[in-house]
């Protein structure tokens, strides 16, 4: 009759040597991962042009008014203000500036109505909160890009690495 009376499990030893490569193996990830995150200046932008794009979108939403965003490539700033608005009115809050060596390389709108007062350098997004499907190719030094592709009607925004281009 087989009787057995030792217990399954690990031994403090084994949980000890498992802890041990567990804290050496993070030791070496950590310090890639928290430089990757932080300092991806291109991603770093695309935060911030996401980030604008939603505010914008939510205040035309809460004010039930149409919103301009506008860019200036030269200096790679983005700011939006009420459609209505004949100059630069309360943009502190309401502008970004890009990370430096970022910039934007082109914006690409799917349809362009004549109807719509806009400016060749604007975005514009209705009272309701939508747009016309968008692009924007945020470009960095070392030649790396990513598309921010901009759904019309959804607060979807897809960030895809490289460029695209609309048919």
């Amino acid at each position: 009759m087989y009787c057995s009376s030792r217990k399954q499990g690990f031994t403090l030893l084994e949980l000890l040597i498992v802890c041990l490569l567990i804290s050496i193996s993070l030791a070496f990830a950590i310090p890639n991962l928290r430089n990757t995150l932080l300092t991806d200046e291109l991603a770093s932008g695309s935060r911030k042009v996401i980030s604008l794009i939603k505010s914008c979108r939510a205040r035309a939403v809460s004010q039930h008014q149409a919103f301009l965003i506008f860019y200036d490539m030269a200096e790679g700033t983005l700011w939006y203000q009420p459609a209505e608005a004949k100059n630069k009115t309360n943009i502190a809050h309401s502008s970004i500036t890009l990370p430096p060596g970022i910039q934007i390389r082109k914006i690409t709108q799917a349809s362009k109505s004549s109807n719509k007062k806009s400016n060749p350098n604007s975005i514009w997004i209705s009272k309701q909160g939508y747009m016309d499907k968008t692009a924007i190719e945020l470009v960095a030094t070392d030649n790396t890009s990513i598309t921010l592709l901009i759904s019309a009607f959804l607060p979807i925004i897809k960030v895809i690495e490289g460029s695209i281009d609309f048919q």
